[in-house]
């Protein structure tokens, strides 16, 4: 009976040891793009606009990966609850939310420079939103 508890004791352990482990290595390394870069406020009204249009698109991405990610982490624990190798497998460094804020700041850096330049979106843009009401 003692060396059946020491052994329980001892897989316990073993495990915490190897998700903190794990939780610390797991995943990918965030890539944040900078809130600012050189040039942004020389940039055409048109230039501006298409790159907030296209942080929107890469926002939307990033959010799908994420949710992705979430779920498989959630599959992984599960499954290593019973098997541990599943542990290596979980992405725990949340890069996807770091890069996601770092994107947002940009387009808020984006949209001040828009706004500064009294620009307006192009004709097409406001044709469309005219056709919706």
């Amino acid at each position: 009976m003692k060396k059946k508890f020491q052994r329980s004791v001892c897989l316990i352990l073993t495990n915490a040891i190897l998700i903190v482990t794990i939780g610390g290595c797991g995943g990918q390394s965030a890539n944040p793009v900078p809130r600012y870069q050189p040039g942004d406020e020389k940039r055409s009204c048109n230039a501006l606009y298409a790159e907030m249009k296209s942080i929107e698109d890469e926002i939307v991405v990033k959010n799908h990966k994420k949710g992705n990610r979430d779920a498989l982490n959630v599959v992984w624990f599960i499954t290593g609850c019973l098997i541990i190798v599943p542990f290596f497998f979980i992405d725990a460094k949340g890069s996807y939310e770091v890069e996601i804020d770092a994107l947002k700041a940009r387009k808020v850096a984006l949209q001040t420079i828009f706004a500064d330049k009294d620009c307006s979106p192009p004709q097409s843009e406001v044709d469309k939103g005219k056709e919706l009401e």
